[in-house]
């Protein structure tokens, strides 16, 4: 009877757990260059191959698929779907794991590439002493830094360029995680003659017919004026900017306050003017350092790892109480 039963099983078809997978891993990492360069020409170059085979590996992608993912425009380059947007954080998840398994079949160890963005008034505070310490303990990371505006991070991210995003807790987009590093509450900076540079804490309100230097860069910009809404006051802006440390330049040769996040280690300014910082008496709500990814993602072990690293040590390096006078 099992004589028989083994009979009829040689030669029979089943399907395997593969079947149905029409796509590779290639056309994947053509499709996450195509969406972070976007266009051919910009991917194949990423990729080191031609623009014929990025072009015909796209096409075959969407053909497994049954999905258009991106948009050719001739004149503007590749520009993903709705269905595309959504395919790539599963791509980026696929690409990854698959590097992941790699590395952790061939060693026992946290390898491969690893590309971090950085608010650019949190990346001097930062990132320097989060990079020293997190590859000394993983020597085989690359590591990758951007730092720029949190809404260029966060198109970062969703295009795939960047692994992990340390910025405020405000995102233009629904499609990102975060997670909370610290809390850090706002504070007044003054040139070092105010009338107010004395004081233990000074009152923003007492500051609103004052002119005030404004660090014109989203989120601080929007951040900012959600404060001063629910303080219900209307500052005096005579100047904007977009650089930090402009702003603190402005202040400390007297053309106004500011109110800022991020404290430097030391009171003097690029061109060796001297401001003072300050509690503010109202006490605004703090503001949360995050790291954020796409959300659906597995971070692979060594963003995780960075991201277990950042939790440890972010708190520490953001409580600088040192210019508080």
């Amino acid at each position: 009877m099992s004589g028989g039963w083994a009979g009829r099983a040689v030669g029979r078809s089943y399907p395997t757990l593969m079947d149905d997978v029409r796509y590779t891993l290639r056309q994947l990492e053509y499709f996450i260059a195509v969406a972070a360069e976007g266009t051919i020409t910009g991917a194949a170059e990423r990729c080191s191959v031609s623009a014929t085979a990025v072009s015909i590996g796209l096409t075959e992608l969407e053909r497994a698929l049954s999905t258009q993912l991106v948009l050719r425009q001739r004149a503007k380059g590749i520009a993903l779907t709705a269905a595309g947007r959504q395919a790539l954080i599963h791509a980026l998840s696929l690409v990854k794991d698959a590097e992941q398994f790699q590395s952790s079949v061939r060693e026992d160890i946290v390898a491969g590439k690893l590309t971090v963005g950085c608010y650019t008034t949190l990346s001097p505070m930062l990132m320097p002493t989060l990079m020293t310490g997190y590859l000394r303990q993983h020597p085989q990371v690359e590591f990758g830094l951007e730092e720029d505006s949190q809404p260029e991070l966060e198109e970062g991210l969703l295009a795939g360029r960047l692994d992990l995003a340390l910025g405020y807790g405000r995102h233009d987009h629904d499609g990102l995680t975060s997670v909370t590093l610290a809390r850090v509450a706002p504070h007044v900076i003054l040139p070092e003659g105010h009338r107010l540079a004395a004081e233990p804490s000074v009152s923003l309100r007492e500051l609103a017919d004052e002119p005030m230097v404004l660090f014109d860069v989203s989120p601080s910009r929007e951040a900012w004026g959600q404060m001063v809404g629910e303080l219900g006051i209307d500052p005096l802006v005579a100047f904007r900017t977009k650089s930090f440390e402009l702003t603190r330049c402005l202040v400390g040769q007297g053309f106004g306050y500011a109110v800022l996040v991020q404290r430097p280690h030391i009171p003097y300014t690029y061109d060796a003017s001297r401001v003072v910082a300050k509690a503010i008496s109202e006490n605004p709500t703090p503001r949360e350092i995050v790291a954020s990814y796409p959300a659906g993602m597995r971070l692979p072990r060594r963003a995780s790892g960075f991201l277990d690293y950042c939790r440890s040590v972010v708190p520490t390096l953001s409580q600088n109480k040192d210019l508080i006078d």
